[in-house]
């Protein structure tokens, strides 16, 4: 295996990953990003803005990481990594300013909310609770740990 080719597999979204590998991964990706946050911010503090900017920016390959991981977990569960884009999509609405929406229109808002916590808690338990699918499957054979 060529040296570029070990530096792009944790970013490859391809085969399996059991959940035990996956819960490490996320753990390990939450300090490194609390780490890199917690540099750049130290460097903006000392006045090296471009520098803080350019550790803050690491916090992308970390988030390519866990995508490319919880890709893999999802083929683990034997379900499509769109589920993924499913999850992000939601997150990203969950940014969305819902006040006067909220005045104007309490129940359809109590009812997205709870149905877009009911999908989170979904995954949640799908990708970091669930055994994955025993055997062979679409995504190739069963994850080793």
């Amino acid at each position: 295996m060529p040296p570029w080719g070990r530096l792009a597999t944790p970013f490859d979204p391809r085969g399996r990953l059991s959940a035990r590998a996956y819960r490490r991964i996320v753990v390990r990706a939450c300090l490194n990003a609390a780490g890199l946050l917690c540099l750049a911010i130290w460097l903006g503090a000392l006045g090296f803005r471009a520098g803080a900017i350019l550790v803050f920016a690491g916090n992308l390959g970390v988030a390519a990481h866990v995508l490319a991981a919880t890709a893999r977990r999802l083929h683990d569960r034997d379900r499509s990594a769109v589920w993924l884009s499913a999850f992000c999509t939601i997150e990203a609405a969950s940014f969305a300013p819902i006040e006067d929406a909220a005045d104007r229109y309490p129940v359809a808002v109590i009812v997205a909310v709870a149905a877009a916590l009911g999908f989170s808690v979904w995954f949640f338990v799908e990708t970091f609770v669930r055994a994955g699918t025993p055997g062979s499957g679409r995504y190739g054979p069963a994850s080793g740990s």
